[in-house]
């Protein structure tokens, strides 16, 4: 059981791990790893068993697994991206399952070009998560930082070349996604254990997707073409996109990144802690520009409220969160 005596959201009111390593630049200006095995986060767990949280971007936890990647890391101030893993295959011959692995998601990969690891393990199965470690650095590479982080790119592709790759973009939460239990409502003392329905990996609930109703807490990454709520479809089918990419946004402007993520990151804690989101609380922010101009001054307008109407204590809150999420990357 969880108090969550610091989080300010409650509703009460599938990566990388290594030692220390160096990396070399090639000449083109990618990170290469070099003797010692580099790590890139693909997304981050917060166990109910008080795992720490780790913010440097280095090391990921999926269900308890930790899975390295030893491929090539690009920032997003790079120019260019590389063409190929240049590894040397022959190790195919020792391991047959990993040529297959291998195969498998570069299949993938022609299907959708970005990818988390998170996405592979629910479409591949039963793969081995050794030969998927293998694998990863064998077909594609990744980010450092920016929109597409923790995600896997399929090589030659560069997903800052246009907009239609707005919706592979990554959204990423910093929470604990452990639920808040309060006493008396559970019979755990005789059975030992909980159970969350609306956490648990079900047909209606695979845990790369987001229906808004549950989620699967076993990463804190989506990409944005997994989102299927209905609202934050709304938000994010917007016309009104960057015509070129930002470093933090990727293709969409400001507002848009902002109301998708306050709201979701609501929509997630509601549903951790046995809540069900309504819609009525986040309709009226559909009105938020996408593309936020921020005043001088303090920000007073009452979006989506017609004459008279008030926000509810709630929506003022949510209303506060949009404004600075969106004031942090206004152009």
């Amino acid at each position: 059981m969880k108090s969550h005596e610091g989080d300010v959201d409650s509703h009460q009111s599938k990566v990388d791990m290594s030692s220390a390593s160096f990396d070399t630049q090639n000449n083109e200006g990618y990170s290469i790893p070099g003797s010692v095995k580099t790590n890139l986060a693909i997304g981050e767990l917060l166990s109910n068993k008080g795992e720490s949280r780790n913010n440097d971007g280095k090391k990921v936890n999926l269900c308890g697994t930790e899975i390295i990647f030893t491929g090539i890391t690009v920032s997003m101030r790079q120019k260019t991206i590389p063409q190929e893993s240049g590894r040397v295959k022959a190790e195919y011959n020792t391991h047959d399952s990993l040529e297959a692995t291998v195969n498998e998601i570069q299949q993938l990969l022609d299907r959708r070009s970005v990818v988390t690891v998170r996405v592979l393990l629910d479409w591949m199965g039963s793969t081995s998560l050794t030969d998927l470690e293998r694998a990863l650095p064998l077909c594609g590479y990744m980010f450092e930082d920016g929109p597409w982080k923790k995600a896997l790119i399929k090589f030659g592709v560069d997903p800052r070349t246009g907009p239609k790759f707005r919706h592979y973009q990554t959204v990423t939460f910093e929470m604990d996604f452990g639920p808040i239990v309060e006493q008396g409502k559970h019979d755990w003392a005789k059975k030992g254990e909980l159970a969350f329905p609306n956490l648990l990996k079900a047909d209606d609930n695979i845990p790369h997707v987001f229906n808004g109703t549950k989620f699967v807490p076993d990463d804190n990454t989506w990409q944005i073409c997994d989102l299927h709520d209905a609202l934050l479809r709304r938000i994010v089918s917007t016309s009104d996109i960057r015509p070129e990419v930002n470093h933090k946004d990727g293709f969409l402007w400001n507002g848009t990144m902002a109301k998708l993520e306050v709201i979701m990151r609501d929509k997630l804690v509601c549903i951790r802690d046995g809540g069900t989101p309504s819609d009525e609380d986040y309709v009226y922010f559909l009105s938020f520009p996408d593309r936020y101009q921020p005043p001088t001054g303090r920000d007073y307008f009452k979006y989506g409220l017609d004459f008279g109407q008030q926000y509810t204590q709630k929506q003022a809150y949510l209303r506060g969160r949009i404004v600075n999420r969106a004031r942090k990357s206004a152009a």
